[in-house]
Formats: structure tokens, C-alpha cells, sequence
């Protein structure tokens, strides 16, 4: 009776509801996708300005011949009128940057202007200011019904400006103080690893009020360490016997080999539920999207299993993102409706001209 009612219901609403069924017409547009990051050069840390065409959902197309190479990209510093030429990136399609001695200021706007054949698109962004950020004592969390105390760790020991090494990495050890980084443990099972709520390795706490979104983003420095796939010494003789001892077979070819051993390999159906099937590469070795990045407004933040695909030295950073950014992304975060298109900021075109600002530190994921 009651599915037949609601059956009646909704048929009296469709029908005495009138509908706009004019058809969208869809318009070819220039497409940016540019970030500004407070205090560093375009590129420094990932961001380039990429240009393209858009082409219709219907309309079949490589990616890569939309790409545009040869427009005409400006940034203006507004308070000052600076003008900076954003050059194409030689040997890398639809990219661009601005030169390395341009460095882009929190609190500053900035005007993007793009020209190619008869389009023409303009954006704005005003960089926020500075992100700051702490990991709070004495907090508690519920675990299986008991409250217990999570763990703080050290949020001062990483300088961004060590990102310009990131390309040379024995450069950018040397300038980490190894002392200065705390170990957070990563536990499974139980209330550790089976929702969005788990028990947190540890917390962070900043001003809510400052930032319309926080992106978070954890890249794993030793993801692609290779060693002996690890084992279970149920004999307790500290070596690896194949008649008595099991291990975990990260590739599944039945052999003990060469794996990616820094990665939290776990194969129970709530870890397959949230995080999905691994990927994997021609050799067979599991891995996972590195650097992972997430995306919250409300503090505290409980950095829990769902951050971290790896065990080992990790940078963490948090970004401040402006009203462009929230925006693009507040409408359909997931991109569950390819109809539906994001607010652009970007006048007579698609995509987002959008500004962070970072704080970061390191942390090290170690095993239960």
C-alpha cells in the first residue's frame, strides 16, 4: 500500500510540474588549469598552467590532440601591474610556465589572461594567507567504546623550500634532522581500519574561520623501496623457512621475491571496500596512488589509515586553498555526474584558476 502510494504521489508531481526541456548547446572553449603557490615559483611544487580545447561528452577524441602549445598566457600582478609571460613548456604539450625567478605572494591577486585564435579567457585569484597548523596533546578518540589519548607528533621540522630538492634527494636528507621526526604507528584491524572514523595515528588542529578548504596531501618519500616480501617467523628462529614460515605475496607468484615492502598491503574486504584493488605494474608488485591527496574543511583532523598507502618517511602537507578552489569543487566533489559542470572561475572558458598556501612537515609511518 505504501509503495503504491508513493507510486500515485510521484506521478501527481511529475505531471503537475512543468519542465524546461530546451536542449544545452554545447560551445567549444579554451580549458586552463593553473595553481599558484604562495611563496614559490610555478612548478616548484607540480604546478603547471595547462591549456586545451574542450571537446563534447559525445564527441570521440584523443586527450593528447586537444592540448594547445602555441597560445598566448599572461599572469598580472594586480597591486603592482607586473606582467608575467607564462611560457610553453618545451617537449610537454598544453604546458606552461612562468620563469623560476618569479615568485608568487600570499594576500597578493593575480589575473590570468589567455589568448588562442578567437578565444580569449580571463581568471582571478587572490592568494590566501599563511597556513598554520599543530598537532594538539591530550586529545582522545573512542576505540571499540574505551576513550583513549592519540598521539602527538612534531609538526616543525620540514621547510618548504627543501621541495626545490625534491629532484635530488640525497641533497634533501641531508638537510633532515632525523631526530626531529616522530614515529606514528600504523595498527590494523578493529576500530584502527574500517571506517572514516577509525582511531587517528595522530591529530591536527588549525583556525577553522581562516580557509574556505584544506587540501591535504601525504607523499610517501620510500614508496618505491624494494627488499623481500615479508614474512611471518611462526618459529621464532629469525630466518626465513619456507617449509614452516608464511609470507605475504605482494606480486602472487607463490615465490618470495623482490616487492615494494614499504607499502601497506592488505587485502581484508572493509581495506578492498574503501581503498579498492591495488594497482599494479608489468612485473606483477602492488602499489598505490603516491602522493595521495584529500580534501576537508572542519578541525580537528584525524589523520587516520585512510591517509597513508605506505610505511616509512612521509611529507604531510596542508594547503590553504582560496574561494575559487572550494568552489570548483564544493558542487559534485566526487565527479559522480559528468553533466554537471564544477563553477569555473574562468570567464569565457573552462577549468580553475585557483591559489595555496602550505604548511608541511615530516612524519614516519612504522608498523604495529
Amino acid at each position: 500500500m505504501i509503495k503504491r502510494f508513493l507510486t500515485i504521489s510521484f506521478s501527481i508531481l511529475f505531471l503537475s510540474c512543468g519542465f524546461d526541456d530546451d536542449i544545452a548547446v554545447y560551445e567549444d572553449k579554451l580549458v586552463i588549469f593553473s595553481n599558484l603557490s604562495a611563496g614559490f615559483s610555478m612548478g616548484t611544487v607540480g604546478d603547471t598552467c595547462y591549456v586545451s580545447l574542450s571537446s563534447s561528452i559525445e564527441e570521440e577524441v584523443e586527450l593528447s590532440a586537444l592540448y594547445i602549445s602555441d597560445a598566448i598566457v599572461t599572469i598580472t600582478r594586480l597591486s603592482t601591474g607586473d606582467v608575467y609571460e607564462v611560457n610553453p613548456v618545451p617537449g610537454r604539450e598544453g604546458r606552461y610556465l612562468t620563469p623560476d625567478s618569479i615568485i608568487f605572494q600570499s594576500g597578493e591577486t593575480y589575473s590570468l589572461n589567455a589568448k588562442w585564435g578567437e578565444y580569449d579567457v580571463t581568471a582571478e585569484t587572490t592568494i590566501p594567507g599563511g597556513m598554520d597548523f599543530y598537532s594538539p596533546e591530550n586529545e582522545t578518540y573512542f576505540c571499540d567504546g574505551e576513550e583513549m589519548t592519540v598521539p602527538s607528533v612534531n609538526t616543525e621540522n620540514f621547510e618548504l623550500q627543501w621541495l626545490n630538492y625534491m629532484s635530488h634527494p640525497d641533497t634533501l636528507f641531508h638537510l633532515i634532522n632525523p631526530w626531529d621526526i616522530s614515529h606514528a604507528v600504523y595498527k590494523n584491524g578493529g576500530c584502527y581500519t574500517e571506517s572514516f572514523a577509525s582511531f587517528p595515528l595522530f591529530m591536527l588542529d588549525f583556525a577553522a574561520d581562516n580557509f574556505a578548504a584544506i587540501k591535504v596531501t601525504t607523499l610517501a618519500l620510500q614508496a618505491f623501496e624494494r627488499g623481500l616480501e615479508p614474512y611471518n617467523d611462526l618459529d621464532n628462529n629469525g630466518q626465513f623457512d619456507d617449509t614452516i614460515d608464511t609470507f605475504m605475496d605482494f606480486n602472487r607468484n607463490d615465490v618470495r621475491d623482490s616487492s615494494f615492502v614499504n607499502l601497506i598491503y592488505d587485502t581484508s574486504l572493509v581495506y578492498k571496500i574503501w581503498k579498492g584493488e591495488y594497482f599494479r605494474d608489468d612485473r606483477g608488485d602492488p602499489y598505490r596512488i603516491n602522493p595521495f591527496f584529500w580534501q576537508m574543511s572542519q578541525p580537528p583532523l584525524p589523520m587516520n589509515w585512510l591517509f597513508f598507502n605506505y610505511y616509512g618517511l612521509h611529507i604531510v602537507m596542508l594547503e590553504a586553498t582560496d574561494d575559487a578552489y572550494y568552489n570548483y569543487y564544493s558542487g559534485d566533489p566526487a565527479g559522480q555526474n559528468i553533466y554537471i559542470l564544477p563553477e569555473s572561475n574562468i570567464i569565457g572558458g573552462y577549468g580553475l584558476f585557483s591559489s595555496t598556501n602550505a604548511k608541511a612537515f615530516l612524519v614516519n609511518i612504522i608498523r604495529e
